[in-house]
């Protein structure tokens, strides 16, 4: 189906309690007309990201006349990973804070956006380069992978974790504890570099025996617990 052919959905801000954060700062700058929604392919059930859920979406930016600027998707030119961010945590331009909730899981949506709700956006948190089209008013095709809540671990959310299973008790490993933990490790595609799903890995806390980031992961884990750290 052609995009011109798409039924579009106006929507203004969605109400929300009172708040003094950027996020609800920001939603109010939301005119009707600055963002429309047409829904491409249905995704599944009812459930939709919330505050605090990490988001993977795959994104293609385009012109009103189909030009390709930007995108995830290695046949339009991108690297063919999906985005990951973090409801109400990761910067993300205005179109997506509002829009990215309104979709379920598998959901297949365009949205027109008016440049004040994207890049062009005054103190806009997500920069872009020179030649981007930021003035323009822009398709976002989104295909919305999963989502699923996470624990934020490093304060630039350079770490997060997906509690897969929990474990028992309260108490995390901290230095200068001995620590055996199974770990698979995976490329972003999914493909195993590293497995020690078998035999344990045994290490020391705090002796930089792993990458920081996974150490800092592991630090926030009960024991029994089972997680994934990205």
């Amino acid at each position: 189906m052609a995009e011109n052919d798409l039924p579009d959905q106006d929507f203004a801000p969605t109400k929300k309690k009172k708040s003094d954060d950027e996020s609800e700062k920001r939603r109010k700058k939301i005119t009707p007309g600055s963002l429309m929604k047409a829904i491409i392919r249905s995704g599944e059930g009812q459930e939709k990201p919330v505050e605090g859920d990490q988001v993977i979406f795959h994104c293609t930016t385009r012109t009103l006349d189909g030009i390709v600027v930007d995108s995830t998707r290695l046949e339009h030119g991108g690297k063919g990973n999906p985005i990951r961010n973090v409801l109400g945590k990761s910067k993300m331009i205005l179109g997506f804070l509002e829009g990215i909730p309104t979709m379920t899981k598998g959901e297949v949506a365009m949205f027109k956006m008016k440049p004040e709700i994207h890049y062009a956006e005054e103190d806009c948190p997500v920069t872009v380069s020179d030649d981007f089209p930021k003035n323009d008013e822009l398709h976002f095709e989104i295909e919305m992978l999963d989502f699923h809540k996470v624990k934020v671990v490093g304060e630039d959310l350079g770490v997060v974790k997906k509690i897969i299973s929990e474990g028992q008790g309260w108490e995390c490993p901290r230095e200068p504890y001995e620590v055996e933990a199974r770990i698979n490790a995976k490329t972003i595609d999914g493909k195993l570099v590293l497995s020690h799903s078998e035999d344990p890995y045994s290490f020391t806390f705090g002796r930089s025996e792993l990458p920081k980031g996974l150490e800092m992961g592991i630090g926030t884990m009960a024991r029994g617990e089972k997680a994934a750290i990205f």
